[in-house]
């Protein structure tokens, strides 16, 4: 990699780094003039290499999704137990959740690589409840496809109900995370 095209990369994952550090404090709430400066570019480099803070941020989850994914199948492949790597990837989920607000939501679901992303997401997901079968640590009698439905019910719920806040969303996540870890049966 030449000089230049290095420069470019850097600058690039500073843009990255620091929208994602602005996300985490105020989801989709800050500008772009505040991502620049986070970032030590111009607002003009963030227009010439994303053409808008959305695309920033839609930049932000994919490569945040693409390292979940690939940290699973590592995970995976090193034949981790997998409760551990259940409640790993639950607080991982967790603490990610708050990057989310309606707008951010809102702009993956309008995304049309996002559905591409999740699909791969979702096959990480069920190669994981495979995994868990395998291992006898979740019941091998329920199919896949009904485990992944129910995450899929768990999020349209949070995502759908007009009481949620934002703002809630670790607390949320944490409960619904110890639902399906646990059940709702007081052991």
């Amino acid at each position: 990699m030449d000089g230049f095209a290095k420069r470019t990369e850097e600058k690039r994952q500073a843009i990255l780094s620091a929208a994602y550090d602005l996300m985490t404090e105020k989801q989709s709430r800050f500008t772009v003039s505040e991502l620049a400066k986070q970032a030590h570019v111009s607002p003009v480099s963030i227009y010439n290499y994303f053409g808008s803070k959305e695309q920033v941020m839609v930049e932000v989850l994919n490569q945040m999704t693409e390292e979940q994914m690939n940290w699973i199948d590592a995970q995976l492949e090193s034949n981790a137990p997998f409760e551990a790597l259940l409640v790993d990837i639950l607080k991982r989920k967790i603490k990610t959740a708050v990057l989310f607000d309606e707008t951010v939501t809102k702009m993956i679901q309008q995304d049309p690589n996002w559905e591409q992303l999740a699909s791969r997401g979702y096959a990480s997901f069920a190669r994981l409840i495979e995994y868990g079968k395998q291992q006898g640590a979740i019941d091998a009698t329920l199919s896949t496809t009904s485990y992944l439905r129910y995450v899929q019910l768990m999020q349209q719920a949070i995502l759908s109900d007009p009481h949620f806040s934002i703002g809630d969303m670790k607390e949320t996540m944490e409960d619904y995370f110890h639902f399906f870890l646990n059940g709702i049966i007081k052991r």
